[in-house]
């Protein structure tokens, strides 16, 4: 782990600390031979992980695409209009709680 720790701008101590999480995500396997630690990517779970930001990724840009729609409709002048000068809103009648027989 000592040849991957030298490839980056960070201590020892931080990238095993990445080492870890990314081993208890499943990202990454960790095995000993002798006194090295390898550390090897799990091509699987990498996959599964692609695959589930992929489909994050197609839910949020729907919820954008409608979000564009929305304000390209509300943009328009007729609603911005209409937002200007809203219809007078009634005021709903006061209702009187229902009594209830004990």
């Amino acid at each position: 782990m000592s040849d991957l720790a030298e490839s980056y701008d960070m201590s020892f101590a931080a990238v095993q600390k990445h080492v870890a999480v990314l081993e208890r995500a499943g990202l990454v396997i960790k095995s000993a031979h002798g006194r090295q630690r390898l550390v090897t990517g799990n091509p699987e779970m990498v996959a599964r992980a692609r695959s589930l930001l992929a489909e994050f990724e197609r839910i949020w840009r729907g919820r954008i695409d409608r979000l564009d729609a929305l304000l390209a409709l509300v943009d328009r002048p007729e609603v911005a209009q209409r937002r200007a000068d809203p219809r007078p809103q009634h005021p709903r009648p006061h209702r009187r709680p229902r009594r209830v027989d004990r």
